[in-house]
């Protein structure tokens, strides 16, 4: 991994593969609906999940591992990292997650909100896991109609893409809010019903072996 970006956004591959990515689940509703989609189409994913759901909701991280998706790391709740002042209460929103995910999680992590910093990278390499960002959003806590995140996703297609989606939207302000998925499902099904001859959807790893790792991404860099 020395020779690795210190995160990763996309991949360089010739490779007709590209990998969607879930945050902030698992959700009894929602995950499970997401999940049928991409069983319909023989398609892959990987799930980012906060531990705090991962340990309510047991079952639903088995069934997506069962199922063959890749299970990755996304805190324990959810916090903006940069602005956590101590390593140690980074470290434990990281462990904690990991070992709610325990034995399904993979050495995958995701900022919450993308945010992070040289320290947030360094706790992440403390831990020996692979920040994996994105360089395609459906922008699906905007609302909108699944149309409009159906086209997102066609327009954006190249092979080597990583896509962020949400199967809920972690909000610590307002924890009990059940943001709509419906946009999101329906867009969901209809941009892979569409790409489906012409792309294959793998799994965060596999994406990972089939090309070169780059990343596009800013790193705030603390003074």
């Amino acid at each position: 991994m020395q020779n690795q970006p210190k995160l990763i956004t996309n991949v360089e591959t010739q490779e007709p593969l590209v990998a969607l990515t879930f945050d902030d689940g698992p959700h009894p509703e929602h995950t499970p609906r997401v999940l049928q989609v991409l069983e319909k189409y023989h398609a892959k994913a990987t799930f980012f999940m906060v531990g705090e759901a991962a340990r309510k909701y047991p079952e639903l991280v088995r069934k997506v591992a069962e199922a063959g998706h890749a299970i990755g790391n996304h805190s324990w709740n959810h916090p903006f990292l940069p602005r956590v002042p101590s390593r140690f209460r980074r470290l434990k929103q990281i462990w904690s997650c990991g070992r709610a995910l325990a034995p399904y999680g993979q050495k995958l992590f995701r900022p919450p909100f993308g945010a992070q910093n040289d320290q947030v990278l360094f706790d992440a390499k403390l831990l020996r896991y692979r920040v994996i960002m994105w360089n395609v959003s459906a922008q699906d806590w905007v609302p909108q109609c699944s149309d409009e995140i159906a086209q997102k996703m066609i327009n954006r297609l190249k092979p080597g893409n990583i896509f962020l989606l949400h199967d809920t939207i972690c909000d610590r302000k307002a924890p009990e809010t059940d943001f709509d998925r419906e946009p999101m499902i329906q867009g969901l099904d209809q941009a892979i019903s569409f790409l489906n001859s012409r792309i294959h959807f793998v799994t965060v790893p596999a994406l990972l072996l089939a090309g070169k790792p780059v990343s596009n991404w800013p790193i705030l860099h603390q003074p």
